[in-house]
């Protein structure tokens, strides 16, 4: 008999422990997959961030639009041919009831209304027509 139940206990706990763990460093192809995940996530990024610029809902005043809809507008630059607004008024939180002419009467040069509701609000934007 010659071992003890604690030399029998270590030899097998030795024998059960996993090889030494990598370095930490990363493969070539860890590596590569981890830039072009990275990269797509950014790409995704900028494009919703493109996206959201583009839209309306950001206009503020004193910014142009362009009617694109029934009750659509998309913001452009107030120097853009397509500019056929310009934001004097901007309400939150009104209801769409309230998307009338008379309530822009405190903004000069209002012609149009655009009334529209999103995950942050409503909004009421009182709009003059842009000469160019």
């Amino acid at each position: 008999m010659g071992s003890t139940v604690a030399e029998s206990w270590e030899r097998f706990v030795m024998s059960e422990t996993p090889a030494a763990t990598p370095s930490g460093k990363l493969s070539r192809e860890q590596k590569i997959t981890n830039v072009v995940g990275l990269g797509i996530v950014l790409i995704i990024l900028a494009a919703a961030l493109y996206f959201a610029r583009d839209n309306g809902v950001n206009a503020e005043v004193g910014e142009c639009v362009k009617g694109t809809g029934s009750n659509d507008i998309k913001q452009v630059a107030c120097d853009n041919p397509e500019a056929q607004y310009e934001v004097v008024g901007k309400m939150k939180d009104k209801d769409q009831s309230e998307a009338t002419l008379a309530s822009c009467r405190d903004f000069a040069g209002a012609t149009d209304v655009h009334w529209e509701k999103n995950s942050t609000g409503s909004f009421l934007r009182c709009l003059a027509g842009v000469t160019q």
